[in-house]
């Protein structure tokens, strides 16, 4: 009795499983078995994960687009050195590692005829894949920049202005220890701004301030200032902590860090601060507000900060 009831409960879990697992070669079993010379837009348009197709176009198609006076988005999904070293003029550059699941800034309207390319074809249709399966309607691949027999352009990729994102700290307003309004005016004399959140509590941003400071009156004569941000001041019913604030002003005073230093405003909360996970946290801004380099963790030592802004100045430009 008990092997009769065994064998048909064997069976469901065999069947089950078999269910479960997907047959050998289909895309499902190895969505990335495809390879540069076996995919196509053709087999990315049965897949089956989004159900959306787009269009294939030749060369010679897609420059008859460029060319008929409508708005047309052309887009290059290569890497930023492959761009500069030739692209089709008026591309706008979208690596396609950077096409994730979230659309693309660049890339606004959902409607918008697009035009993607690389270099052979592979990586132009996997782009439109990506993008189609977001809800961009109207894309097409015209393969690899190797089969274009028309002019093309060499430089970097420059983001139209109609299209330029606000900077990370552009156009915020906050107020200085004192409570003088500040806003994002203080970046307009200097091609970087290294912008240093601290804590009150923080011993180890204490302890580097006064080389904070010294470097701020060392470099501010070659286009750099030093901005704090002191993160740990609560702000309540629109009034800071009177006490926070005065021990902020008092470190200050002691450590010879007499540079400026802001109010965690709710502008500067909403735009940075909420990414803080640790102080101190330093980043670095432009003229715009525009963060630039990469933002570094923890205290450093004064010939780090040297070597960190001699190589900002070094790629973003000294002040004449």
């Amino acid at each position: 009795m008990k092997l009769r009831l065994f064998l048909p409960i064997l069976a469901l879990l065999l069947c089950a499983a078999c269910a479960a697992e997907p047959p050998a070669g289909s895309e499902a079993a190895d969505p990335s078995a495809a390879s540069e010379t076996t995919e196509s837009p053709a087999a990315s348009d049965s897949s089956a994960d989004a159900g959306a197709t787009w269009a294939t176009l030749t060369a010679e198609e897609a420059k008859a687009r460029l060319d008929s006076g409508d708005p047309v988005t052309l887009v290059d999904v290569r890497t930023e050195a492959e761009y500069e070293d030739g692209h089709i003029e008026g591309a706008l550059l979208l690596p396609n590692e950077d096409i994730g699941t979230s659309e693309p800034y660049l890339l606004p309207d959902k409607d918008a005829e697009i035009l993607v390319y690389c270099r052979t074809g592979r990586r132009s249709a996997e782009a439109a894949k990506k993008l189609t399966a977001m809800g961009y309607t109207n894309v097409a691949d015209f393969g690899g920049i190797v089969d274009w027999p028309y002019e093309t352009v060499t430089g970097e990729f420059v983001v139209p202005e109609a299209l330029r994102q606000p900077g990370v700290l552009e156009g915020f307003t906050s107020t200085d220890l004192d409570g003088n309004p500040v806003d994002s005016s203080i970046f307009a004399d200097y091609p970087v701004t290294m912008v240093n959140v601290w804590g009150t509590f923080c011993g180890p941003c204490i302890e580097e301030m006064p080389a904070l400071g010294r470097l701020a009156a060392e470099y501010a004569p070659q286009g750099v200032q030093i901005v704090g941000i002191v993160g740990d001041i609560t702000l309540r019913d629109g009034v800071y902590n009177e006490e926070l604030t005065q021990l902020a002003r008092d470190i200050v005073a002691e450590t010879g860090a007499d540079y400026l230093h802001l109010m965690p405003s709710e502008d500067l909360a909403e735009r940075k601060l909420s990414e803080i996970q640790a102080f101190p946290t330093t980043f670095f801004v432009d003229e715009t507000g525009t963060e630039i380099g990469e933002a570094v963790y923890g205290a450093q030592s004064e010939e780090t900060w040297r070597a960190i802004l001699d190589g900002l100045l070094a790629e973003y430009g000294a002040a004449s």
